[in-house]
Order: C-alpha cells, then sequence, then structure tokens
C-alpha cells in the first residue's frame, strides 16, 4: 500500500521545512510527497526543489491555477499511491502516521477515508493562556467528539461527512469515483464538500492516533471566535443535512 502525500503550498518557506523533515522520519517507508507550488511568490519552491535534490520521495510540481483544491486535484493527476494523504505545509505528523494509517485500511476495509484531528501546538504562545488552552485542549475533545459520534450520526442519517481536510487519507480510487475535489468550493468548508462526497462511496472513519501536530497561526490573524464560526458553519450544515454553506473566500495561511 503506497501513500501519496499531497502537500498545497503557498508562499509557505516558515512552515514546509519542518513538515518534509517529519515526514521524511516515517516508519512506513512506501510513499511518495508531492509539494503543489501554487504560484508562490517566496523560497518555497527552492526550499522543496532542495530537498527533491536530497530525497527522491519528494517531487515539487507546479499549479498555475490558483486555489487550495486546484493545487489538490493538480497533486491527484500526478500520484503514484493506493491512498492520498491531504496535509497542510504547516503540519507536523509523527514518525508512526503513516504506519498508523497502513494498519487502518487494512484492518478496516469498509473504509474509503481514516481521518484525524488537528494538536494546535502553539496555540498558548500565539493566542494566550485562554483562548490558547480553549483551541488547544478542549478544540481536541471536540473534533474527538464530532469525528466520531458525529461522523456516525450524519453518514447513518446520509447527510454527508467531516473530516479535517488537512489531515486525512483517502483511497485513490474513492477520490477518482467521485470525480476528485470539487473546485467550487473554495476554502472554508471545502473539507466538508470532500467528505461528504467520499461518504457516498465508503465511510469516513476518525483515528486518535493520526493527529498530527498543527499551528495557530490562522487563529491568530482573523481572530479565534470569528474562525471558530467560520469553520463552524459547515459542521452545523452538515450535521443538520443542510447544503454546505460556500462562503466563498480563499484564504491562505498567514505568515
Amino acid at each position: 500500500m503506497k501513500f501519496s502525500i499531497i502537500i498545497p503550498a503557498l508562499n509557505e518557506e516558515k512552515m514546509i521545512g519542518q513538515a518534509l523533515q517529519a515526514i521524511l522520519t516515517q516508519t512506513h517507508q512506501d510513499y511518495e510527497i508531492i509539494v503543489v507550488d501554487n504560484n508562490s511568490t517566496d523560497n518555497t519552491a527552492s526550499i522543496v526543489a532542495s530537498y527533491a535534490q536530497q530525497h527522491q520521495k519528494v517531487r515539487l510540481i507546479p499549479c498555475p491555477l490558483q486555489g487550495l483544491l486546484n493545487a489538490r486535484n493538480a497533486g491527484l493527476q500526478a500520484a503514484t499511491g493506493d491512498i492520498i494523504a491531504q496535509l497542510d505545509a504547516d503540519n507536523v505528523p509523527h514518525s508512526y502516521w503513516l504506519e498508523h494509517a497502513h494498519r487502518h485500511f487494512v484492518d478496516n476495509s469498509h473504509i474509503a477515508a481514516a481521518i484525524g484531528a488537528y494538536d494546535y501546538a502553539d496555540a498558548i504562545q500565539r493566542l494566550g493562556v485562554f483562548q490558547g488552552i480553549a483551541l488547544r485542549y478542549v478544540g481536541f475533545l471536540s473534533q474527538s467528539l464530532f469525528f466520531t459520534v458525529g461522523n456516525y450520526y450524519v453518514q447513518k442519517r446520509k447527510y454527508g461527512a467531516l473530516m479535517l481536510g488537512g489531515n486525512a487519507f483517502i483511497k485513490k480510487e474513492a477520490l477518482q469515483a467521485v470525480g476528485g475535489y470539487n473546485t467550487s468550493h473554495t476554502f472554508y468548508n471545502e473539507d466538508l464538500v470532500t467528505a461528504s462526497a467520499i461518504a457516498t462511496v465508503g465511510y469516513v472513519k476518525f483515528f486518535f492516533d493520526l493527529t498530527v501536530k498543527t499551528s495557530a497561526r490562522r487563529h491568530a490573524e482573523v481572530g479565534f471566535w470569528k474562525l471558530q464560526k467560520r469553520y463552524n458553519v459547515g459542521t452545523f450544515d452538515v450535521l443538520r443535512g443542510r447544503t454546505i454553506t460556500n462562503q466563498e473566500e480563499e484564504h491562505y495561511h498567514p505568515h
């Protein structure tokens, strides 16, 4: 079982190195890393190119068509693996991330996607004690509840499914069966659109041991409560069986 790890990147020179370094320490070795440069104007492409020269598993491809899901579609087209691993440029997986995912797909042949949570490791540093604790610890408990109980509920009722777009494993054949990534949704809630499409061809299941460390930088830039509201709009749309709200905003990681 080969994994194709797709990382869309726009001006990620500060973060992309630590993500690549973490992936290159994986205990499961059957994988490729595809970084999709989405018109970066900083040193993102040169940093990735340097890694590609040193590591055969790393590939850099361009995607001139702007947008997160356009970049993921470009990565999907270039992928040679059986499983597409969606990872954001500011995510840092532990060394057993792929090994655990491999085991979950072997042990759960009925699933089309295996998803994990985010551990906002720098939340207190970026947001202060109160909001930092809320995001890192209370937020993790909330993710665990929504992605276990919530996912069972919405999939049983055929409302769709829930996932975090930057930490998900999806069978390539499942993505191909639903026509790839739906680019009509730009950023907020685009992961729910993908999850709900995948739920039409297989089950989307949450696993605690697929959690990755990530950054609270977007919360710091946009505002904690404002960003939570944007994310939660789509989640509650799915939980209520409604059409997922398209907020029509392409928002990239701040620096």
